[in-house]
């Protein structure tokens, strides 16, 4: 788009449909002002309008401007093709098997939906001492922000086991990682825990059973049936960039934040991890009964285990 010539921005042109068998989910013009410096109109369809895509959308263009060539991604409707390929047949069988196992194996609790809360917890933990102690402790930092996630939900409900869910989003294979293209999924874990233990232990149990997980993340939605986006908890990372710097650097004091409410869709309780520059800790939930006061206990527990995680890694 950017080595074409340059046209002047339509209106029409938003409201003209895309060709997905075809085209790309998302077009780009770029506005020349006679007063102004150009702009760039991005219309994106709603496949590709989720965080990940966006994320690699935003790399690509920058990588243009740099005159860098893309690197390889398929077609949604390739990747279409490959999933429903009879060599794709018995992957998608056991996902959908492990996913009935695993959501059947937890009794679902009614959960009324009140009004929407969204806090941030600014943990002050930098990025590298928090990924020292995710490798103090032989885990990933994802797993370890997920293992301290599920001992707060065990100390909150009383249940050894947690329900959660990861999102998957199909990217764990490199060939499909920088589509342009909405393949958010969601997929269940059981988190075995101990809330009156060490986390270390924990830590370790819920890195296998993430990552073991992770291999049924790709699944036919029409064969396993409608989600449940209130039975269990569900989580998010964020992963740092790149070229993030993996020294650790002293704690800052941190705080909670109140964040205004939106996407009252989806998932009734729901925490989104960023690790960079600093640990952050986004929690959403939508449940009765479940205050302010609430949701500032369960942050604070969190901030205070991955804490206590860190200075033992020191």
């Amino acid at each position: 788009v950017l080595r074409d010539p340059l046209v002047r921005f339509a209106q029409a042109s938003v409201r003209e449909p895309f060709d997905l068998t075809e085209q790309p989910a998302w077009r780009a013009w770029v506005r020349t002002c006679d007063d102004g410096p150009p702009q760039v109109h991005l219309v994106i369809h709603h496949i590709a309008a989720d965080g990940a895509a966006v994320r690699t959308l935003e790399s690509d263009f920058y990588a243009l401007l740099r005159d860098e060539p893309l690197r390889a991604a398929p077609a949604p409707r390739e990747l279409a093709e490959r999933q429903r390929s009879d060599a794709f047949r018995d992957r998608l069988t056991a996902a959908g098997e492990y996913r009935r196992q695993i959501v059947t194996a937890v009794p679902r609790t009614p959960v009324s939906r009140g009004a929407l809360l969204r806090a941030q917890a600014h943990t002050g933990i930098p990025y590298g001492a928090a990924r020292r102690a995710a490798q103090h402790l032989q885990v990933t930092l994802p797993n370890l922000l997920l293992a301290v996630y599920a001992q707060a939900l065990t100390a909150t409900t009383g249940a050894a086991d947690q329900l959660l869910w990861q999102l998957s989003a199909n990217r764990l294979e490199p060939s499909v990682r920088r589509l342009v293209s909405s393949m958010t999924q969601w997929v269940p874990m059981l988190a075995p825990c101990d809330p009156g233990g060490p986390l270390g232990p924990v830590a370790r149990e819920v890195n296998v059973v993430a990552v073991n997980a992770m291999r049924h993340g790709v699944y036919d939605p029409f064969a396993v049936g409608p989600h449940d986006f209130d039975h269990g908890s569900y989580f998010t990372f964020l992963p740092p960039p790149d070229d993030a710097d993996p020294e650790p650097s002293e704690v800052t004091p941190g705080r909670i934040e109140w964040l205004p409410p939106r996407a009252y869709s989806g998932a009734s309780f729901y925490l989104v991890a960023r690790a960079y520059p600093s640990v952050q800790l986004t929690l959403r939930v939508m449940r009765d009964g479940y205050g302010h006061a609430d949701v500032e206990r369960f942050l604070t527990a969190m901030a205070d285990l991955l804490l206590r995680t860190v200075e033992d890694a020191r």
